[in-house]
């Protein structure tokens, strides 16, 4: 991953992850109530949320929206349909009955707790089953007309979005992506969950998703398949970092874990009406406080309730150039690879915030639910502690938008909150082969990005075009003393089209600017394949 000297010293510091820390945990709140009462806490000194928490039609949702699929591997099977009235038949007869819906994932999530504590070390033998359809695939099946009105870059397609992403496209403007993806053939896209597999043998995932792929027959073509592989660092995406903490809560499903806050699940994780993320349910107003349940996002058919937008990205992380860079950025700086890392990211390794940790690992931090998301960026007005460039500072900024005069907002949080989105992704591709790709990618490895919202435009495309794409934002940051900053753009997912820069990759903590630029010539995440997917209920699945 880098030299040989930086990664012993980087490894020092690493401790391996429990699984319960590394994923987000959600079960019904009836287990949340147990949960506080084994705390000492009682309703009579609980803090009660103002608002009534919507009831969630958990047999109808699809169960990677919300919960996400138990998942060690996840097999993702993209396809056209070519005989419509036999892969209505056979989604309707053979296949809906064995989807996993957010009622299922809910009890399997419980299931695995039960199974710990029992003492087992290797996984159950879970298999979850989602299926989503491009906007062709819709028309398909469906027919134009009940097609109409959705969201605009679903209807669009991702291919048409590339350019505007700032993803690599040629001289046409069409993405360099795989093949499959960089036209219209793809109807559709088939996940399947399951345990890892055995050395040497096919996966439980990939053995069911072949088998379902049989069942339809002549009725589909396969264009592509991609697999996604947990790490053994789990949790961890392939820089080495402690992905998925900062991901949203869900009113009507997240457990209330914090005594302090009544709208946060764990401490630092707010809570968001479920509209933003499923059809049919109160959403996020941007223009109120986020604890206020907003307006449902628009339905133009009503067969999309309990339905979710899915956007699927194979982002290549190019793993041995990203160490180098630090290696040599680091020793040209006068700093450590790893403070320079986790100030890019805003996280160290273990997944203790910079916020929190600002000069150095606290992997026990990291490693605790209850603390490592715990923070504002509020409390850090002048990026004494984590630069306003850093991922994690531009892809959810709470409450940073809320200086004096920035984008004359109504409710700066209540903003931010509105553009959330879930993820649910998993990484792809073998570990860095030290002896072969001491600094040069040779294979490909990365993230399989999934993400589920009900506005495209206004959630997944407005955090990376208008956050992580833009140089100027978070706006109107000053530098103590006096001088406008230019944060620069996300160092980690941020496109450009060419050479990037971030403002402030030297810590200057707690003392104040020393005014430094990073410069980043080459990209170290590169787009290469991309899907907007529409994920039915289990009633729209049945009667298409």
């Amino acid at each position: 991953m880098i030299r040989t000297r930086s990664r012993r010293r980087w490894a020092s510091s690493q401790r391996t992850i429990p699984e319960f820390f590394s994923r987000r945990r959600l079960t019904r709140l009836s287990e949340s109530a147990m949960s506080m009462s084994v705390a000492g806490i009682t309703p009579s000194n609980a803090n009660v949320p103002k608002q009534k928490d919507p009831h969630l039609r958990e047999c109808e949702i699809q169960g990677d929206i919300i919960v996400g699929l138990q998942k060690d591997e996840e097999v993702f099977v993209f396809f056209k349909i070519l005989d419509a009235r036999k892969f209505r038949k056979v989604l309707r007869e053979r296949l809906t009955d064995r989807i996993t819906t957010t009622s299922s994932a809910l009890a399997r999530e419980l299931q695995v707790k039960a199974y710990k504590r029992e003492g087992h070390r290797h996984r159950l033998p879970l298999i979850g089953i989602n299926i989503g359809f491009t906007h062709a695939g819709l028309e398909t099946l469906l027919g134009a007309a009940k097609c109409t009105g959705m969201d605009p870059s679903f209807m669009a397609g991702a291919a048409a979005q590339a350019a505007a992403l700032s993803d690599p496209v040629d001289a046409n403007g069409n993405p360099v992506w795989k093949p499959a993806f960089a036209s219209d053939t793809i109807h559709g896209v088939l996940l399947v969950a399951g345990p890892a597999r055995e050395v040497g043998q096919p996966g439980p995932a990939e053995t069911e998703a072949s088998a379902i792929v049989a069942l339809f027959g002549n009725a589909v073509a396969v264009v592509d398949r991609e697999t996604g592989i947990t790490r053994p660092q789990r949790g961890h995406e392939h820089f080495g970092f402690l992905d998925g903490i900062s991901n949203p809560g869900v009113r009507g499903i997240t457990p209330r874990t914090n005594p302090e806050n009544p709208n946060q699940g764990v401490p630092g994780q707010d809570l968001l009406w479920p509209g933003a993320f499923v059809f049919g349910y109160p959403g996020q107003d941007p223009d109120k406080p986020f604890e206020e349940p907003g307006p449902e996002p628009h339905l133009p058919h009503p067969w999309m309730r309990d339905g979710s937008y899915m956007v699927f990205r194979r982002l290549n992380q190019r793993v041995p150039e990203f160490h180098a860079f630090l290696d040599a950025q680091a020793a040209a700086l006068g700093t450590d690879p790893a403070l320079l890392g986790a100030r890019m990211v805003g996280r160290w390794q273990s997944g203790a915030p910079v916020m929190l940790a600002p000069l150095q690992d606290d992997p026990l931090l990291g490693a605790d639910p209850a603390r490592n998301n715990a923070f504002e960026f509020s409390q850090d007005k002048a990026q004494r502690r984590c630069p306003y460039g850093a991922h994690i500072r531009k892809t959810y900024p709470r409450d940073d938008l809320k200086d004096p005069g920035t984008l004359g907002l109504k409710d700066p949080e209540g903003f931010v909150q509105a553009h959330r989105i879930m993820r649910q992704g998993i990484p792809f591709g073998p570990e860095v082969d030290e002896a072969t790709e001491e600094t040069t990618t040779v294979q490909e490895r990365g993230l399989m990005f999934v993400c589920y919202q009900t506005s495209i435009v206004e959630q997944f495309e407005f955090i990376q075009k208008d956050w992580s794409n833009a140089p100027s934002f978070p706006p109107a940051k000053m530098r103590p003393g006096g001088g406008a900053v230019t944060p620069g753009h996300d160092p980690i997912i941020g496109q450009a089209g060419g050479p990037r820069q971030m403002d402030e990759p030297l810590p200057n903590y707690p003392t104040g600017s020393v005014r430094s630029t990073l410069d980043m010539p080459e990209p170290f995440v590169v787009p290469t394949a991309a899907g907007y997917f529409f994920m039915p209920s289990l009633t729209a699945l049945k009667t298409m």
